[in-house]
């Protein structure tokens, strides 16, 4: 008696190598246009290549630090796009590298799964990105002569109200 490979047919399949190309493009790019310095780009397309190819290094978290302490040298604007797009990016980043570690790199996966994994992360990005645009619209040059005492209590109410928004629906349906 010989044991056949199972096999399971996945109708709406893509390669499962899609998400580790995916966090190669991701990575790449926002270390391209985030990083101008040349060492540090080097750096960032080292950690970039290697989040695609052993996603259990976990470089790709390391390349998000890299990216977020590298925006801390640019003065923030609510007008910019830079700070916008690392907000985006690093969060698919997120997304897409954990989503690597539980794909193999051979074999295929389901088109649905893609679809959820978008919808969440839009579900997310859609207030974060409002609630930036409120912050550096807040703690712009223009209005830093202001005095803002009131500020930390108002952004603790606001990420509690956030975070119990966006983990209510789990709560009541836990599946």
């Amino acid at each position: 008696m010989s044991r056949a490979g199972a096999a399971a047919h996945v109708p709406r399949a893509l390669p499962s190598c899609v998400v580790h190309v995916g966090v190669a493009v991701v990575a790449v790019t926002l270390s391209v246009m985030i990083i101008p310095t040349r060492f540090w780009l080097i750096v960032a397309l080292v950690l970039s290549i290697a989040a695609a190819a052993v996603p259990r290094v976990y470089s790709a978290w390391g390349l998000a630090v890299l990216l977020a302490l590298y925006q801390l040298s640019f003065e923030p604007s609510a007008a910019g796009w830079r700070t916008y797009t690392l907000l985006a990016g690093i969060h698919l980043l997120h997304v897409l590298a954990a989503l690597s570690l539980v794909v193999p790199l051979r074999g295929r996966i389901d088109a649905r799964v893609f679809l959820r994994v978008l919808r969440r992360y839009a579900v997310v990005q859609l207030p974060c990105q409002a609630l930036l645009v409120i912050v550096l619209a807040v703690v712009s040059p223009a209005s830093a002569s202001i005095a803002l005492p009131w500020l930390a209590p108002v952004a603790a109410l606001l990420l509690i109200v956030l975070t119990a928004a966006l983990i209510s629906p789990f709560a009541r349906n836990p599946r």
